[in-house]
């Protein structure tokens, strides 16, 4: 049985917004929509982040859309997907954007101002700043006021 790609084709197909510069292409933005639906679907989440309006945006968008020029629209879509995005992620990489890279900034002043020169790459250390996200989560809570807020 042969695969019928003309949906998917068209997923792939770059979007391009009208802007005041003219035309400017976006990466591959249709190839992500689908599965991101798709997951969202198997973790429970479609209907209970999104409203009945952003769904039907949403799957309107993807399945009619090759090419978006409305401003308004796209603000929207934005909008949808960076909500997806936020409830699909981990409770351990939400814990590393918010509390892990402030308490590796801060530990990374610290040890430099020890006069360890190396320190300040720890800032910047992803591997790092997740240790001690998970470290954070582990901590009781009567004792998490004091090293960083939630």
């Amino acid at each position: 049985m042969k695969y019928n790609s003309t949906f998917s084709e068209k997923l792939i197909i770059p979007l391009l917004i009208a802007s005041g510069a003219g035309l400017r292409e976006v990466k591959d933005v249709f190839s992500e929509l689908a599965p991101l639906r798709k997951k969202a679907l198997r973790k429970g989440i479609w209907f209970r982040i999104l409203s009945r309006v952003e769904r039907h945006i949403y799957d309107i968008t993807m399945r009619a859309v090759s090419t978006i020029r409305s401003e308004r629209l796209m603000r929207a879509m934005t909008a949808i997907v960076e909500k997806l995005r936020r409830a699909l992620e981990s409770p351990v990489a939400a814990l590393t954007r918010s509390v892990g890279r402030q308490l590796a900034s801060t530990m990374a002043r610290i040890a430099y101002s020890w006069g360890h020169e190396e320190a300040l790459e720890w800032a910047s250390d992803e591997q790092f700043a997740k240790y001690l996200a998970i470290c954070y989560m582990n901590v009781p809570k009567y004792y998490k006021d004091r090293f960083a807020p939630p």
